[in-house]
């Protein structure tokens, strides 16, 4: 994994030397063991680079001599011996192992159209000398992060995080609407950011930037096409599907893999799947609430199964420490409740490998929330798109609506920040059903804005790259067209995953009520530090009190600590970071 920032324009070379050194500087937790720099009159490419394949001979940025053209890459490509077999035979010689080269000669003989042929995660940023043409793409579900932005000369400076853009001296103005998408979400969508000025490339998009113009189009589309199938083919093939999965992100590696143990159906089968790949034991990492909730002794319980070499760390230490910590790395507002522990989860695997497996995406594909399985007892098929995507947790659980567009009218004072909606138009499509958009939905923002984005900044913040075997785009399109009832019934989701799990585990830890990665906030709040901590930020010196009404926010402390009311708990989280975000970073 890695860190890449490119420039590219007719004064380009403004930013050569110090610009770019400070700029690639910001980004060097993600890729701590090298680091290059490639200079054409109208394009600086730089990279800081995480090692991962071919260790000696993928240094980058890389050029291709066979043309005039080079790129700076972050992500894996699970294909690329397959690719570069099919390449070869087209004529394309090779001069490494690694496989960003394979994406140079992909580009070569496919054009702007070779992020088809790439099955990974990926975000790059390539030039093309001859044609003077920019190139930039990222993989299909936002698993690697690619912002952009325009200076006064209209040169494009595209970069990992947003930090490399400040430092190559692009000022952030903040952006309301995109901040009021933050009170509803918790996040910021994955197709915007928190700046006006400063721009995400969406998931399955490339882009091309030439004389001063930047073309956007998509090159990938989630497929709904419903399969026919009985229930003993679609668990066969999801068994094929998800163990050629994992077996392709641990064989993509010069380094040792290990895996994310949370002790759940997802991460344990993908633990127990990539342990059947080694000859040695698998190194697994888990993590607890301590007393308030604490999966350990089922993650040790798989564990002990697959005989890993396991490591476990607590969350509930120095809170305050470890959240202002992460939340300084993060360049966006961002309250999802485990950010930190997922930072201190990441530490630790880091301390032992270099790649970490997950079970992100299995929630996602399988229907795995409660939201998902909702459709069982309510008349979804009434509800129109737009009333489910007005409201976009109508139908989800109570506790994801965080501020509801009253609520937030009473932050605001004002209706002109205030957003009707959030979707992404791909799930506008009027030929998706209800329980199609809903999945549309959480692939498109919830997975890429929420989920994605946290395992990316938590993780590289320490030099770790993670990799999710759900997310295999095979399995997804496979998955997604399964009959409802292989996914969900009126016990919950992930039938056919708990059905393959139940092969190994017992049904009492296959069966047990999902608990989650995600943090105990109210009971977290309440502690005398965290009160404390929470109730002096937010209080008449705040920040966040020249957004908002501070009325309305003494309103939350009160309704909370005053009244021991639960329900203003994760409201209360979402500001307590929106503040220690604004701090850090001033928010203009």
């Amino acid at each position: 994994m890695c860190g890449i920032l490119s420039v590219a324009g007719n004064s380009a070379q403004k930013y050569a030397g110090d610009v770019t050194a400070r700029a690639i500087a910001s980004l060097s937790k993600r890729g701590p063991d090298d680091h290059g720099t490639l200079a054409f009159p109208r394009c600086i490419l730089a990279q800081t680079r995480l090692s991962i394949i071919d260790l000696s001979g993928g240094h980058q940025p890389m050029r291709d001599n066979a043309r005039n053209i080079a790129i700076t890459f972050n992500g894996e490509i699970y294909n690329y011996r397959e690719l570069k077999k099919v390449l070869a035979a087209k004529g394309h010689a090779f001069s490494t192992n690694s496989d960003t080269e394979v994406i140079l000669k992909a580009y070569l003989e496919y054009g702007t159209d070779c992020p088809k042929y790439l099955d990974g995660m990926f975000a790059f940023a390539l030039w093309d000398e001859e044609s003077q043409t920019f190139f930039m793409a990222r993989d299909r579900f936002g698993k690697k992060p690619l912002y952009y932005a325009f200076d006064a000369d209209k040169n494009l400076i595209v970069a990992s995080e947003i930090k490399a853009l400040a430092a190559a001296g692009i000022t952030g103005i903040l952006d309301e609407r995109a901040l009021d998408n933050y009170l509803q979400l918790m996040y910021i969508p994955p197709w915007k950011s928190i700046y006006k000025n400063v721009f995400q490339l969406p998931p399955a998009h490339s882009a091309v930037y030439r004389n001063g113009e930047l073309n956007i189009q998509r090159y990938w589309d989630i497929p709904f096409r419903p399969i026919a199938i009985s229930y003993d083919e679609a668990k066969e093939e999801v068994r094929r599907l998800l163990s050629k999965a994992v077996e392709k992100r641990m064989l993509a590696a010069d380094v040792e893999v290990g895996s994310l143990l949370s002790g759940g159906v997802d991460s344990t089968i993908v633990s127990i799947l990539a342990s059947k790949h080694l000859d040695h034991p698998l190194k697994t990492f888990s993590l607890g609430y301590g007393d308030y909730i604490n999966e350990l002794p089922y993650a040790k319980q798989a564990a002990d199964y697959m005989q890993s070499e396991h490591y476990t760390a607590e969350a509930g230490g120095d809170m305050v420490e470890e959240l202002e910590k992460v939340l300084s790395y993060f360049d966006e507002p961002h309250a999802d409740s485990s950010d930190f522990p997922q930072h201190i989860i990441s530490e630790l695997a880091a301390s032992k490998v270099k790649v970490a497996l997950s079970g992100d995406g299995g929630d996602e594909i399988f229907m795995g929330y409660g939201w998902h399985t909702r459709h069982l007892h309510l008349s979804y098929r009434a509800h129109t798109f737009e009333k489910l995507f007005l409201n976009p947790f109508q139908g989800r659980t109570r506790s994801q609506r965080v501020f509801s567009p009253l609520q937030r009218l009473a932050l605001w004072g004002s209706i002109s920040p205030i957003n009707n909606g959030i979707y992404s138009e791909d799930a506008y499509r009027a030929s998706l059903d209800p329980l199609q958009k809903i999945t549309t939905f959480d692939l498109t923002t919830y997975l890429p804005g929420q989920l994605l984005s946290k395992v990316d900044r938590t993780s590289m913040m320490h030099g770790l790259e993670v990799r999710s075997p759900f997310l295999d785009t095979a399995l997804v399109e496979f998955v997604i067209n399964l009959p409802t009832e292989f996914k969900s019934g009126k016990d919950g989701g992930k039938i056919i995953l708990k059905d393959l799990l139940s092969e190994f585990m017992p049904k009492e830890f296959v069966y047990r009520r999902k608990q989650g990665f995600g943090a105990p906030v109210g009971k977290w709040l309440r502690e005398p530090k965290m009160r404390g901590y929470a109730t002096q930020k937010l209080g008449a010196g705040a920040k966040i009190r020249s957004l908002f009404v501070g009325k309305t926010i003494d309103f939350l402390l009160n309704d909370f600590y005053g009244k021991n009311y639960d329900r203003s708990g994760l409201r209360l989280w979402l500001l307590l970071c929106l503040e220690i975000w604004l701090e850090k970073h001033g928010g203009t």
